[in-house]
């Protein structure tokens, strides 16, 4: 259950924000379709990205290859959020950049929160205090989800912001 006492209109609006965000603009993206055929990959090694990779903020690329036609797929790990807004796709770290961007472009103050095990996922200041919100569980204030509802033990965990820079959290 949230912590939200009272439903307002800047969380309902949240709320559907994060819904419009997993359910209609970004896609998750385990292993990338062939960009020829459309079939299936498999993945065969990660390397550096290229000139054009790297100038949107990929420091790694995945390169796959095709189970059908064995073409090879490359899937830079962009860190751009401007590119990201471009590709709309990837898995928690881009959707984490992503939403975050959304969200400060629509004047919410907000942060990538990076937990160390393996996810990332946003704050929100909501006046008072920084709110929980997961573009990739379209979830809202529900910052034990990943202990409780994935069982999962948190390592450690740093907010990233312009304002505060990297905050332990």
């Amino acid at each position: 259950e949230n912590g939200c006492v009272d439903e307002t209109e800047t969380w309902r609006f949240l709320r559907a924000l994060l819904q419009w965000f997993k359910n209609e603009f970004f896609s998750w993206v385990n292993k990338p379709p062939c960009d020829f055929c459309g079939g299936q990959t498999d993945l065969l090694q990660s390397t550096s990205p290229n000139p054009e990779e790297h100038s949107h903020g990929a420091r790694n690329v995945e390169v796959y290859q095709c189970t059908l036609c064995d073409s090879f797929v490359r899937f830079p790990r962009f860190n751009n959020p401007i590119k990201l807004l471009e590709t709309k796709r990837g898995r928690c770290g881009e959707w984490a950049n992503c939403f975050t961007l959304i969200c400060r472009a629509l004047g919410y103050p907000a942060r990538r929160v990076d937990d160390w095990t393996d996810h990332v996922w946003t704050e929100i200041f909501d006046g008072s205090r920084w709110v929980h919100a997961d573009s990739c569980e379209a979830a809202l204030d529900t910052p034990l989800i990943y202990e409780v509802g994935w069982g999962k033990q948190l390592n450690y965990c740093i907010a990233y912001s312009a304002e505060e820079g990297a905050v332990d959290v």
